[in-house]
């Protein structure tokens, strides 16, 4: 018998597991507002390298999968799987 875990399991393997361009650009988009409106950075900042941009810090702590997220992705039978931003592959 199958259970709910095991299910997932099989629906997160057939997934890709790399971040989509849009699910970049939206999560670097949020966090860059949380950052605009006075969110504390989750990565170190150069204070000597000059200002960076909000955009910036957002795009770093992507890369350096610093967000404590979880991507939904809506499957063909209207289901979701949750994946964590942690086990995703980001490209430049």
């Amino acid at each position: 018998m199958t259970t709910l875990r095991n299910s997932i399991e099989e629906k997160v393997e057939i997934l890709k597991r790399r971040l989509t361009k849009f699910e970049k650009a939206r999560i670097i988009g949020l966090r860059a507002l949380e950052l605009s409106l006075g969110a504390p950075p989750l990565i170190p900042i150069d204070q000597d390298g000059g200002r960076m941009s909000t955009i910036e810090i957002a795009k770093r702590e992507v890369e350096k999968k610093a967000l404590p997220l979880i991507i939904g992705r809506r499957m063909p039978d209207n289901t979701y799987v949750y994946i964590p931003l942690s086990e995703l592959e980001v490209e430049d």
